[in-house]
């Protein structure tokens, strides 16, 4: 394993012998009779599959995703959503009562929750509000890793960030990461990555994994395949040999369902991929298009440039219209009481009907 993870893993992981389970011992297969696992014979529902233990980390999957991102199975660990990865991650790297983890506010809220349940230090370095918008405070973050009496072993970087919408600079985050190589791990969450121009920092920079050895990449199926309610997700990295070490001794026995790999490999084949691009084109224009409607609608005060799939808009009375609009059936995300976001709501692109009764509600409050 390469030492820039290695040397950041809590030791006592380095030395656990992990689990083995039934499901661990053989490949699944319909050719075979599988009397392993403690499992009942007789199931009860229209799909016979469900009576059986998942794969915990399947390779038709892994080989799905590999494609979808552009890098190898072996540099994949698959996730029940890119939550648990942050908390598998969070208790990998964080000795409870000693190592701390930054984050950049606003930005995602569950890395200081799992930080804080797992008993580490959250140090917050803000993002810089410059002209109009969000920006890394990159001298601070690195600066931050180096204080020897924080210990910090995880840094967060949310790209496209949320809630802001805005994107950072792959070469400063690339700068953020090398300079910290040997000190900290860098979180790289792209949950939004799709929605953007630029797309995934492993595009723009195709040997970003094997020149970053301390960079982890985060991705999740939730918004660009709509595929929110099976949880799947994953993380990324150049190093096989630590997801061989999370694979073995830190995920979860069975962690992947029946249901929810198959789903995956559905909206990941050859036939369904062409579709969830074409419909985050749509989300883009949608996107660009309630951009330039909010500009002239009442009460509105700024709106944040996003290449997520969801817009940060500042405007009078915000938690008024949050309100006034969920008794009309119609719920925003209220960021109104948060000090860098005063008087912001977040607006999740919909469809065009549902994007036009916003609008409608905007110009009647």
């Amino acid at each position: 394993m390469n030492p820039a993870l290695k040397n950041l893993i809590r030791h006592h992981y380095l030395d656990l012998e992990g689990y083995v389970s039934a499901g661990m011992e053989s490949i699944k297969s319909a050719d075979k009779i599988f009397m392993n696992a403690n499992e009942n014979p007789y199931p009860l529902t229209p799909e016979p599959l469900y009576s059986r233990y998942p794969e915990p980390q399947p390779a038709k999957l892994a080989a799905a995703y590999a494609s979808a991102y552009n890098v190898e199975p072996t540099q994949i660990a698959m996730t029940r959503g890119a939550d648990e990865a942050i908390a598998i991650l969070t208790r990998i790297f964080c000795e409870p009562h000693k190592d701390a983890v930054i984050i950049s506010s606003p930005t995602f809220g569950i890395y200081g929750v799992d930080a804080l349940a797992n008993a580490a230090r959250l140090i917050d370095v803000p993002l810089i509000h410059k002209n109009k918008t969000f920006i890394l405070d990159k001298a601070s973050i690195i600066k931050a890793a180096y204080n020897q009496t924080t210990h910090v072993k995880m840094i967060y970087i949310c790209s496209p960030n949320n809630p802001t919408g805005g994107s950072f600079s792959h070469a400063d985050i690339l700068e953020i990461a090398r300079e910290t190589n040997g000190q900290s791990v860098v979180i790289l969450d792209e949950t939004y990555a799709e929605f953007t121009q630029d797309g995934s920092i492993i595009d723009t920079t195709p040997d970003v994994l094997e020149s970053t050895p301390n960079l982890i990449i985060l991705r999740t199926l939730s918004k660009s395949y709509a595929l929110a309610g099976c949880r799947m997700g994953c993380f990324i990295t150049g190093d096989p040999k630590f997801i061989e070490f999370t694979r073995t001794k830190v995920l979860e026995t069975y962690p992947l369902p029946h249901a929810s790999v198959n789903a995956a490999l559905y909206v990941l084949s050859d036939k369904i991929r062409p579709i969830a691009h074409a419909n985050i084109q749509k989300i883009i224009l949608e996107r660009q298009r309630m951009a330039s409607a909010l500009k002239s609608a009442p009460n509105i005060t700024h709106i944040y440039d996003s290449d997520a799939n969801f817009l940060l808009v500042g405007m009078q009375n915000a938690s008024a219209f949050i309100k006034h609009a969920s008794t009309q059936n119609i719920i925003l995300r209220d960021f109104s009481n948060k000090p860098a976001t005063a008087n912001c709501i977040r607006i999740t692109i919909g469809t065009p009907e549902q994007n036009d009764k916003v609008l409608e509600l905007l110009e009647r409050f």
